[in-house]
C-alpha cells in the first residue's frame, strides 16, 4: 500500500500556479507517477540525484523541458522548485537560476 507523502513547498506552489493549464496538468501527472507512485529516489535518466550538493533540493525530475526540484525525507516527498530549462539556462519565476 502507499502512503507517500507529495507536498509543493511555497515558493514551488507559488511556481506551479503561474503556469498555464496544460503544463500544470504534465506536471501534476508526472509528480503522481514518477514521485509517488514509484520511489522518488530511484534514478533513471529523467530523475536522478543532483551532481552538486544544493541547499533547494537533493533530486531532480525532468519532465520535457520543465524540471521539478525536490528533497526525499522517508515517506515524505518535498518539491522545492519548478522551472524551465531552456539550452543550458534554468529559468524560474522568469529569472535565470543557479542551484
Amino acid at each position: 500500500m502507499n502512503h507517500k507523502q507529495l507536498v509543493l513547498a511555497s515558493a514551488a506552489l507559488r511556481q506551479y500556479k503561474r503556469l498555464p493549464a496544460g503544463v500544470r496538468a504534465l506536471l501534476k501527472q508526472a509528480m503522481k507517477e514518477r514521485l509517488l507512485e514509484q520511489n522518488p529516489a530511484a534514478q533513471d535518466r529523467n530523475r536522478f540525484r543532483l551532481r552538486r550538493a544544493s541547499l533547494y533540493a537533493d533530486y531532480e525530475l525532468r519532465v520535457q523541458e520543465w524540471r521539478i526540484f525536490y528533497h526525499v525525507e522517508d515517506r515524505m516527498v518535498t518539491v522545492e522548485l519548478i522551472g524551465k530549462k531552456t539550452g543550458n539556462r534554468l529559468v524560474i519565476e522568469g529569472k535565470e537560476f543557479m542551484l
